[in-house]
């Protein structure tokens, strides 16, 4: 089976990463391919949309929520923290418990749905005439 995966912690530096390996150990402990992205405080590596179209499932082991999450739609998940996958054999019981629901049909699914975007109210425009107030009022308005 193919996997992939989504690593973070919260400050996003050593979990991130020790998940990232474990995952990757387990799989090939199994026999399956698995493509991890990282997102932390160095930034994300984004896997290819090609990776997601192949996967027959998607982990996330993360602490906070996942950026992009709705690249995933549709995909037999699971989600649990990064510490449930460091460690022992801990990446290979919960990639072989995961590989059971899906084959079960069991598996929950991610929704197709795109998260609510915020709108930005419009900010209140100053009347050019006005001058600043305050301290460096004087020295720039």
């Amino acid at each position: 089976m193919k996997f992939v995966a989504v690593t973070a912690c919260i400050t996003g530096i050593a979990h991130t990463y020790m998940a990232q390996a474990a995952l990757e150990q387990a799989a090939k402990k199994l026999g399956h391919e698995i493509v991890v992205e990282t997102q932390g405080s160095a930034g994300v590596n984004p896997m290819k949309p090609s990776a997601i179209e192949e996967a027959d499932g998607v982990i996330f082991a993360v602490d906070l929520q996942v950026k992009g999450r709705e690249r995933f739609a549709g995909k037999p998940f699971v989600e649990l923290g990064v510490a449930k996958v460091i460690g022992g054999d801990k990446g290979v019981n919960v990639l072989t418990e995961f590989i059971a629901a899906i084959e079960a049909g069991t598996a929950a699914k991610l929704s197709g749905e795109a998260p609510v975007a915020v709108k930005e109210e419009p900010k209140a425009e100053k009347p050019a005439g006005e001058k600043k107030k305050g301290f460096f009022g004087g020295l720039f308005g």
